[in-house]
């Protein structure tokens, strides 16, 4: 089976978004949740022909493409996209089939990859708040001693007066 994403393509991409993890899934969940509507685009301005149209969602399917690290569905939309380029039609339409095929694959594993993140990213957090109130029962006891109660004051008699 061939991979269809650039080993470390989440890593890249949590780069370019700033570090930011909300933001790279957000991009991501975007990524799949758009990509029926583009394939849709696509094949329809090439049976009416609209090729001003399908040059504008090739290059937006081939962007978003580099940018989630989907190689094989880059390079297969850089197939129609030559094609386009020369102006040819048919040519367009014989790798249509297989666009949407990768299209489809791809989105399947970068759902799995997205869930699979996220859920690890939650149980980190989770890890660190435990973590966080396990250091902040210690504090408190090491602030009181071995014991996890404040010593009592001790009370002295007042003076008497003579």
């Amino acid at each position: 089976m061939i991979a269809l994403l650039e080993d470390g393509a989440l890593e890249t991409l949590l780069n370019q978004v700033g570090g930011d993890t909300s933001l790279r899934h957000r991009f991501l969940r975007d990524f799949v949740a758009l990509w029926p509507s583009r394939a849709e685009r696509l094949a329809e301005s090439l049976a009416r022909p609209d090729l001003e149209e399908a040059h504008v969602v090739l290059l937006s399917i081939r962007s978003t493409s580099t940018m989630v690290g989907a190689v094989v569905l880059e390079a297969t939309a850089a197939l129609v996209h030559s094609a386009l380029s020369r102006n040819d039609l048919p040519g367009c339409l014989q790798h249509m089939p297989r666009l949407v095929e990768v299209g489809e694959a791809t989105c399947a594993e970068l759902a799995v990859l997205t869930t699979r993140a996220e859920d690890a990213e939650r149980a980190q957090k989770a890890r660190q708040e435990h973590q966080g109130q396990q250091q902040a029962q210690h504090e408190q006891q090491s602030h009181f001693g071995d014991r996890a109660v404040p010593p009592q004051r001790w009370e002295f008699p007042a003076p008497h007066a003579h």
